[in-house]
C-alpha cells in the first residue's frame, strides 16, 4: 500500500489495474502525453515507483509485478514542495519571480487552479488507459522541410573543412617535447 505524501491527501489518487504496469506505462505514453519513468522511487521505498510524468504530476505503481496492479497519481516532488508550502502557511517563502521561473504562474491562485487541472487530466488519463477507453492525443502535423534529412547530415559544418583530417605526425616523437 502506498504511503502519504507530504502534499496532503487532497492531491493522491488511488487506481487498480489488471494489466501490466508496463502496458498501462505505454499506453499513457503513447496516448496521453506523458514521458516513461524510468520505476525510481522519489518518496523512498514502498512508497510507488514512478512509470510516468506529465506537467508536474506522476503516474506510480506500488508493486510492478502484482496480479492487480495498484497505481496513484501524485504530484513530483517540485509540486509537492511547492504544494506543502502553500498548504502548511509557507508561500510566503517563494517570492513572486522564483513562482514564475519555476511554473510559470504569476500567483499562488493560478497556481493551484493550473495544478488541479493537470492532476484530473492525469487522473482522468490514468482511469481511461486502465479501462481500455483511451484515445491518442491530437499532435502538430510533422513540418516536412524539418523532418526531411540534407544529404550533408553527417558532416559536422561548424568545424574547418580540413578539421577531420589526419595531420602528419612523426614517428617516434616523444609527447614531451
Amino acid at each position: 500500500m502506498f504511503g502519504l505524501y507530504p502534499a496532503g491527501p487532497d492531491w493522491v489518487q488511488h487506481f487498480n489495474a489488471t494489466s501490466s504496469a508496463r502496458d498501462v506505462q505505454q499506453l499513457l505514453v503513447k496516448h496521453a502525453g506523458f514521458t516513461a519513468g524510468l520505476f525510481h522511487q522519489p518518496y523512498g521505498p514502498a512508497r510507488g515507483a514512478v512509470i510516468a510524468v506529465r506537467h508536474g504530476f506522476v503516474v506510480m505503481v506500488h508493486e510492478d509485478n502484482a496480479s492487480e496492479v495498484e497505481l496513484v497519481v501524485a504530484p513530483d516532488v517540485e509540486m509537492t514542495n511547492l504544494l506543502w508550502s502553500h498548504s502548511n502557511g509557507y508561500a510566503s517563502q517563494w517570492s513572486p519571480r522564483e513562482l514564475k521561473a519555476l511554473t510559470a504562474c504569476d500567483s499562488w491562485e493560478q497556481l493551484l487552479k493550473l495544478a488541479g487541472t493537470r492532476f484530473r487530466a492525469a487522473c482522468t488519463a490514468l482511469e481511461r488507459a486502465i479501462d481500455g477507453s483511451i484515445v491518442p492525443v491530437a499532435t502538430a502535423p510533422v513540418d516536412p522541410v524539418i523532418a526531411a534529412p540534407f544529404p550533408d547530415d553527417d558532416d559536422v559544418p561548424w568545424l574547418p573543412s580540413d578539421y577531420l583530417h589526419d595531420a602528419p605526425v612523426g614517428e617516434g616523437i616523444p609527447c614531451d617535447r
